[in-house]
Formats: structure tokens, sequence, C-alpha cells
């Protein structure tokens, strides 16, 4: 879970933001921007409402809880009750959220906030764009979150190649695959990604199905457990049997592409620049995305895409990963490791085998 403190740290960040911008309050009522700032975690289908004033003060109303957090006033959400049928807990939400910000200039993430949260004549900026440049340098409470999902990575990987045969069915693999990443979580953690195995995986991927895995498929396994919203999300791919020479010539240079596009990155490189590196080594066998961000969202800058114009930046989370896809193979080749972007390089934060056994 995030700490107290990295949510204080985050919350200074976006103060002075705020000052920058004149804005004398800022209004999110996006649960993971809520869990972002304050270390309060909700139900995803759960109303969550922070405000932050410019004097510091912070104010959350959830049905959620936290041990520890970083809110200086919890208003509760009902959201259980035996007395009421609860129908509306949006609307429940928005009544309990103060209206008395007329002369106000305020910073509303306007992408996540109800209509019904009535501003009457308070001066209200989008404020949406700011919290993606917010979230888009990761501290050390974030960072540890990360690290434990790649934990869990490595013992999903290990539970694949230590059952993987011909015969047995994509929701095999996959359940073996939850079933150690929960016994290594202590708890339930979702185990999302793709697990499309052989021909299902060249122009695509998606959940497990009962397609039988047969000899001399590629199985390509992305994944990305979130224990607490935050993931990493890697890849690598496995051969079920003993893998073809093409099969091992094509990882080996899936494999040099992604090292060699890794040593490009530092703080001023542009994210297209590392796409189209990838493109020209692997040309058309590669079809999609060369990385992105992650953090609290799937998908976040920099996104490693011909049409990006982010910019590497120190404390950057991201992932690199090129493929090869062709039917000849049985499958695709993807490897995907993430990095944390330091003044002169990154730091790789998966320590795994690149092989296809």
């Amino acid at each position: 879970m995030l700490t107290p403190e990295g949510c204080r740290a985050r919350q200074q960040r976006l103060l002075h933001m705020m000052d920058e911008r004149g804005w004398q309050l800022f209004v999110t009522a996006n649960y993971r921007t809520v869990y972002y700032l304050s270390g309060i975690l909700g139900a995803a289908d759960t109303p969550a409402i922070l405000l932050l004033a410019a004097d510091g003060r912070c104010t959350v109303i959830t049905g959620g809880n936290a041990p520890e957090h970083a809110a200086d006033e919890m208003i509760a959400l009902e959201t259980y009750s035996i007395t009421r049928s609860l129908n509306d807990l949006a609307g429940d939400a928005a009544a309990l959220f103060p209206n008395n910000f007329s002369s106000l200039r305020c910073g509303v993430d306007l992408a996540s906030v109800p209509m019904r949260m009535a501003f009457r004549a308070a001066i209200v900026e989008d404020a949406s764009q700011a919290i993606v440049a917010l979230r888009k340098k990761k501290h050390d409470d974030e960072m540890a979150e990360i690290r434990e999902s790649l934990r869990l990575c490595v013992v999903a990987y290990d539970a694949a190649k230590a059952m993987m045969q011909p015969g047995l069915t994509e929701i095999d693999v996959h359940s073996a695959m939850s079933a150690a990443v929960n016994r290594a979580a202590g708890t339930a953690v979702a185990l999302a990604g793709d697990f499309a195995c052989g021909l299902r995986g060249v122009r695509g991927g998606g959940p497990p199905t009962l397609r039988k895995l047969e000899q001399g498929d590629l199985y390509t396994l992305d994944i990305f457990p979130s224990p607490a919203l935050y993931f990493g999300d890697v890849c690598r791919t496995f051969a079920v049997g003993e893998p073809t020479d093409e099969q091992v010539r094509a990882a080996g240079r899936v494999g040099a592409t992604l090292r060699a596009a890794e040593a490009m990155v530092r703080p001023g490189v542009a994210a297209r620049d590392v796409y189209r590196f990838v493109k020209e080594r692997l040309d058309e066998t590669f079809w999609h995305h060369a990385g992105h961000g992650i953090g609290h969202h799937g998908h976040e800058a920099p996104r490693l895409i011909p049409g990006s114009n982010d910019v590497f930046e120190e404390g950057d989370v991201f992932t690199i990963e090129p493929g090869i896809y062709h039917d000849a193979l049985q499958g695709g080749i993807r490897i995907e490791d993430n990095y944390l972007v330091h003044p002169d390089g990154v730091e790789n934060l998966f320590d795994y085998p690149l092989g296809l056994v």
C-alpha cells in the first residue's frame, strides 16, 4: 500500500502546481487519484472524492478506509445499510460534497467528476492533464508497489514453466500461475494479461481459453498482477516442447533489440525515437507499440509510439516490449522488461531469463 509520507510528498508537488496556476482548491473523483494522494483505496465502483485546499488541508469523501492515510478529514460515505436501500451512491457522495466555493479558482479533474457535484459560481479549470503530468515521476512507495508486482511475476513465470506441456489448456496454465501468485502474496491478487498461445498470439492476445497447447507452440505470457492498483508489466515467451532453430534465432533477435533499445534511454531522449529504432530493427513483423509508462494505470506517459511527443525524464517508469510474430514460428515472441530512468540511463527492474525454455 502507498504510505502517508509518500502521499504527503505528492500533495506537496500538487500544491506547488496549484500555486503556479492560481488554484485555491483541487478536486478529483477518480478513486485511483484519491488513493495516489491520500493512501485511501476504495472499491472501483464506489465513489470517492478528494479535495486539496491551497493551505494543504486534504479532505476525502469515501466508503473506503486505510489504517494509515494522508487525509486531514474523512467524510464517511455509507456503502452498506440494513435501514435503507442504497441505489445512488454517486448522488449520496455528491450530497456530501461541500458547495462553498463561489469565490474560489478551482482545479478540477473534470474527467472524473460527476455533473451533480455543483460548483456554483466557482471558477473551474480542468486539472486532468496536471494529474497526468504529476503521475509521471514515481515516488519510493510507488516503486515498492511496482517491485512487489514484479516479484509476483517471477513466481507466475516459474509456475508456468514447471507445468507447461502439450495437451494442457491455456486456462490450466493461467490457473497454476494465479494459484502461485496468490500463495506468494498471501491473498487473492488479480492476474491480468495476455494468455494467448500459438497462432492466437500472432495478431493479438487476450484472456485464457480452453485452447490446448500443442507441440511447437510459442506461448507469449504478458502479465501484470496488481496487489493494490500499481503493477509491473512484463512479458516472456516460452516454447511448448523443444524450440526450433528458427524460434531460437527469432528470440535472440528480439532480445538483442530489447537490450539495444534500453541502452538508448536517458533523460531528454524522445520516446518516439526508441519506437523508430525498434521498428527498423524488426520491420514488418512488429506491429504494436514499443512500450509505455506504467504506474497506477496500465498505459501512461512516456508512450513509445510514432505519434508520441513524450520525452524521457528522471523518475519515469516504463516498459520496452519488442516482438516478432509469424505463423511459421507457431506464434509470436514478445519480451518486455520494466525500467526506472536515472540521470545517466536506466535501471532494469526485472531480472528474469529471456530464453524460450
